[in-house]
């Protein structure tokens, strides 16, 4: 019987495959598989679906709308106030707002502002914004690795995540009203600058500083006030911020009052037109002058006048007498000789436009030793010998030109006494070398002074004022006597006087108040201005009588009559003074007008200024 078994080639066994040992009936045995194998591919298999389902739940975590565990809501200390975790954005946002509503509806916020002002706001003012708490939740849950997700949801991995509850916002209508307040108190608390000012005098130039002001930004103060309601402050302090004014320094002030000269010159009209007199300040001094100055404090700046070119046809400058007087000398040589001495230092001197005429620096020192001679002057009230004296008389005289020539007075003082030379409130007396008359040139155009005696010791003194007057201004003076006070004789016992004759120790003066007025006219009789002139004041001076005490009579307690002395004219009526002489050109000296109860009203006396009056009481010059 043959065998079924197809026939194969014998094949010798190789050395590395295994012999598969035969099973009876010739065939080979199957081989077994180990057990080993069989389990590591079913726990491959098996690690496979955990990890595949793992990460299944990561995908499904990340895209289940809900925030992952451990998110929580705090309050604006950082609190905890409602676990928000696996809450889907619904659920939380409805939390959410539900702890905001009940938080902004308690918060007050006050403003503190100004000197201990409030103002207050509440958080009804607000609405909620969950959106941006819950949002920030489930930002940082895309911020997290997608392997991680299913670790956190299943609470393996815990992170937990805060978010905010402040995040709030003004309502449309808490906003208008939160800017009302706020508006109400940039209006309570804002202050202009004030802008420095300056005045420009004679030689200086005035300067007072401004103050910065403050202003509120009410837009800042608006976000401010928001965060603070939103963070659950209870308390903002309201900063203003300051404002300031022009901006101050010696080159602004320089570049203010500076001014090139001009000369003057004539229009095609062949009328004068004045010169323009220039000025400027040094910027250096000036700001060093600002800087030591004490805050607010007003600061004086010296001005550099620069006189302009007047080196013209002299004929066309002195055609005008502006001004003119003439008054009486007393008949003492010396004083005459003084007085002479004096008017012909002041003779032919020329005043270019914007100088300043001293009469001190003109006449030098009246003194013998300069070539003046003693005369008499007054001292503690008293006449007494003095070098010079008689030297008022012309600074008197230049006074008054000045005046009625509308020039510009730096520096008068009127004498102790009424002078009697010259008109109540229009003498300048001097003493060298602490009390000077001063005046400037402010016509535009150059003057000289004419000066001159003649006639002896009782003769005339005459000063005239020569320049340019194209617009025919005239001036007067309006002088009020505001009171006076009459001398009385004193008798003064003294046993060198012979008995039975008295002797005049000191003739007397009768005390006045004078207020003086500058009325300017035009050409056509109109008045320009009136402005306050000077306040003076003369005191009175008692007349002494000496007498021998051994005589009788009313001045006397002796019993030996002796000679029956001359009375003296009672007291009661002051002498008549003499009444100057007053030239018949220009202009006449109006005589003190009595005050009528309605025109001209008499205007309250005005504090002296000190380079206006100046009360000597000793060693004043002149008289």
């Amino acid at each position: 019987m043959e065998d079924s078994t197809p026939n194969t080639p014998n094949t010798p066994d190789t050395p590395n495959s295994p012999s598969t040992p035969k099973t009876p009936g010739g065939r080979r045995a199957a081989k077994k598989v180990p057990v080993g194998l069989i389990a590591g591919l079913t726990a491959a298999a098996l690690a496979a679906a955990v990890v595949g389902g793992y990460f299944g739940l990561c995908a499904w975590v990340k895209d289940n709308g809900c925030l992952l565990p451990g998110a929580v809501a705090v309050d604006d200390r950082g609190e905890a106030v409602a676990d928000l975790g696996k809450l889907s954005q619904e659920d939380a946002l409805e939390l959410v707002s539900q702890e905001m509503d009940q938080r902004l509806g308690d918060r007050k916020l006050t403003l503190l502002y100004g000197d201990g002002k409030k103002k207050e706001l509440t958080g009804e003012l607000m609405d909620i914004s969950p959106e941006a708490a819950v949002e920030a939740g489930f930002s940082a849950k895309g911020e997290q690795p997608l392997w991680k997700l299913g670790a956190m949801w299943l609470g393996a991995v815990q992170e937990p995540c805060q978010m905010s509850l402040s995040a709030a916002a003004f309502t449309e209508e808490g906003e208008a009203q939160a800017k009302k307040v706020i508006q109400s108190i940039a209006d309570e608390v804002k202050v202009d600058p004030v802008d420095f000012t300056y005045e420009v005098g004679g030689e200086t130039v005035t300067v007072t500083p401004g103050t910065d002001g403050q202003k509120l930004d009410t837009d800042a103060l608006l976000a401010a006030v928001e965060e603070a309601l939103a963070q659950g402050e209870t308390e903002l302090q309201v900063e203003t911020e300051p404002v300031p004014g022009a901006e101050l320094s010696g080159t602004v002030i320089r570049d203010l009052v500076h001014v090139e000269p001009q000369p003057p010159g004539v229009d095609k009209d062949g009328k004068l037109t004045p010169a323009i007199i220039g000025r400027t300040v040094d910027p250096q001094e000036a700001q060093k002058l600002l800087d030591a100055a004490a805050p607010g404090e007003s600061v004086e700046i010296p001005l550099a006048l620069i006189p302009p070119d007047t080196t013209g046809d002299e004929r066309l400058y002195y055609k005008d007498l502006l001004a003119e007087v003439t008054t009486n000398m007393d008949g003492v040589a010396n004083r005459s000789f003084n007085v002479a001495r004096a008017a012909s230092f002041c003779n032919g001197k020329v005043l270019q436009p914007g100088e300043v005429f001293s009469y001190i620096g003109t006449i030098g020192n009246p003194s013998q030793a300069n070539g003046y001679r003693p005369s008499t002057g007054y001292q503690n009230g008293e006449t007494v010998p003095m070098d010079g004296g008689g030297v008022c008389q012309v600074s008197s005289s230049l006074y008054y030109c000045a005046v009625y020539s509308n020039l510009e007075i730096v520096r008068r003082a009127c004498h102790a006494f009424s002078t009697g030379y010259i008109p109540n409130g229009l003498d300048a007396t001097i003493y060298y070398p602490s009390l000077d008359f001063k005046f400037r040139n402010n016509t535009g155009f150059p003057i000289k002074i004419v000066a001159y005696c003649e006639g002896g010791a009782w003769g005339k003194l005459t000063v005239q004022f020569y320049g340019s007057n194209p617009d025919g201004i005239r001036v007067e003076t309006q002088r009020y006597t505001q009171g006076s006070t009459a001398w009385t004789t004193v008798y003064e016992p003294d046993e060198t006087i012979p008995r039975g004759t008295t002797k005049v120790k000191t003739t007397p003066y009768t005390g006045y108040v004078v207020d003086v007025y500058r009325c300017v006219y035009d050409a056509n009789g109109n008045l320009i201005s009136r402005t306050f002139e000077n306040h003076s004041k003369y005191n009175k001076r008692d007349k002494v009588i000496l007498y021998n005490p051994a005589d009788e009579g009313p001045w006397g307690l002796g019993v030996d009559p002796g000679v029956e002395p001359t009375p003296e004219v009672p007291p009661t009526e002051p002498p008549v003074e003499p009444t100057p002489e007053i030239p018949p050109t220009e202009p006449p000296v109006e005589p003190t007008p009595e005050i009528p109860p309605t025109e001209p009203p008499v205007e309250p006396t005005p504090e002296p200024p000190p380079t206006q009056y100046i009360d000597l009481p000793s060693g004043e010059m002149g008289a």
